[in-house]
């Protein structure tokens, strides 16, 4: 398979690299004149070498407000054939479809920043009538970077937006505030760190086994009347933390759909 990369920053390249790693692809160009050698796929400043070449997948990576201009600049040869996987926040469908002219099948999909160390979630959705081979393809890549799930809504990108998008950001303020209270306990700041950045580790790795459920894992840990207990008791008092995430993820939530709509 011959897959074609338009910006191969961070994340594009993560992914980008794991395909090659894996074998699940033969080769991919990447258009990025910023990257350095030393990567596997072959990176080109521009177009222009790219003309005469067929790719079954492009994957548009550049920055939102330039996704439109990339996809309607595709040459007619490059577009033959291929599906445009668009991974920027806040461009529909029916934007791209109009980029392209409906040249060929769009699929949007919304990566976290864990792709990066193979533990991502991602999101895909198409309003395209793709295959069967196709779709599960699709599926296969993003499995290679954590976990994939294909959606029946597009609007529903927007949940997973200010679910598994954000998400990773709400774990690491946790994180943050956890070694902050460790250190005004006496901890170094060192060894706090060590211990919060763990302890989220291990819990993670609980909470993904097939059989965990994540109410008896919190409750296992959770003697009656101990220090846990103690701790939980505050999170608890009249909902306070359940009702600061669902105002976070509302307001997450709610400005996705406003960049979604141009606002």
């Amino acid at each position: 398979m011959n897959v074609l990369f338009i910006g191969y920053g961070r994340m594009g390249s993560a992914i980008g690299e794991a395909w090659l790693a894996t074998g699940l692809v033969d080769t991919i160009s990447a258009i990025d004149p910023h990257q350095p050698p030393g990567l596997r796929a072959a990176l080109y400043e521009d177009m222009q070498a790219l003309t005469q070449q067929t790719f079954e997948l492009i994957v548009i990576a550049v920055k939102p407000d330039k996704v439109c201009s990339v996809a309607a600049s595709l040459p007619d040869i490059i577009c033959k054939g291929a599906v445009v996987i668009s991974v920027a926040a806040g461009i529909t469908t029916q934007a791209l479809d109009h980029a392209l002219s409906r040249r060929c099948p769009v699929i949007r999909a919304m990566p976290n920043t864990p792709v990066l160390v193979k533990a991502g979630c991602t999101a895909l959705y198409t309003d395209s009538r793709l295959d069967d081979a196709r779709r599960a393809l699709v599926s296969r890549l993003f499995d290679s970077v954590g976990r994939s799930y294909w959606l029946e809504h597009e609007s529903l990108l927007d949940a997973v937006t200010a679910i598994s998008g954000s998400g990773p950001a709400y774990y690491h303020l946790f994180s943050e505030a956890l070694v902050e209270a460790g250190v005004l306990l006496g901890l170094t700041p060192e060894l706090a760190l060590d211990l919060a950045t763990q302890t989220a580790f291990g819990a993670a790795c609980q909470q993904v086994r097939e059989d965990a459920n994540i109410v008896d894992l919190r409750t296992a840990v959770t003697s009656p009347k101990g220090t846990t207990a103690a701790a939980i008791a505050v999170f608890e008092q009249d909902q306070a933390l359940r009702r600061l995430i669902e105002a976070a993820t509302q307001a997450a939530h709610r400005r996705s759909q406003e960049l979604s709509t141009g606002r």
